[in-house]
């Protein structure tokens, strides 16, 4: 192989690694607080119809992840645990699975013991919602304006501490 295929590939592979670390990590802003929640519908992997806005009056957590991402498997069992403790106090989640294979969504939702909402996302709800980066976690407000957004896994107490500001003490 001639020296200079060796420098264009080299090339491509330090340009395709820049690109996945671009991606991983994430680039551009999170949606700001104060903007309105994007339209969001689809089905749920139970079949049902979910549209967002039919979720007004209610805070809302919306996270967007992959059963191939590490970091969302991990937080996912924070999130269905404050799922259940802040149901009573009308707060409703959704997890917004950005799979390229819908078809991989419900054993990993079934094994991980999700009862909430899953709703498989298409490219444009991602980007959408400027998600660059896996997990991302958004708190909606009644409004249906965002209060609140993280890229990268948070662990529960994170996220009661944030709900706590948002919908108030008990």
């Amino acid at each position: 192989m001639s020296p200079l295929r060796l420098v264009i590939r080299g090339v491509g592979i330090v340009a395709l690694l820049a690109l996945l670390v671009l991606i991983l990590v994430g680039g551009g802003r999170p949606l700001a607080a104060g903007v309105s929640a994007p339209r969001t519908v689809g089905t749920t992997i139970q079949g049902q119809a979910f549209d967002l806005a039919a979720w007004k009056g209610h805070v809302v957590v919306v996270n967007v992840w992959a059963t191939w991402c590490g970091p969302c498997l991990m937080e996912m069992p924070d999130f269905e645990e404050e799922s259940q403790k802040w149901e009573a106090r009308g707060v409703r989640f959704v997890g917004l699975a950005a799979d390229s294979k819908p078809e991989d969504i419900p054993p990993m939702v079934q094994k991980l013991g999700v009862t909430f909402p899953i709703v498989p996302i298409s490219s444009a709800t991602q980007r959408a919602w400027n998600v660059t980066a896996l997990p991302s976690t958004f708190v909606v407000r009644a409004d249906g304006s965002v209060a609140w957004s993280v890229r990268g896994a948070i662990h529960g107490h994170d996220l009661a501490e944030v709900l706590e500001d948002v919908v108030g003490s008990p």
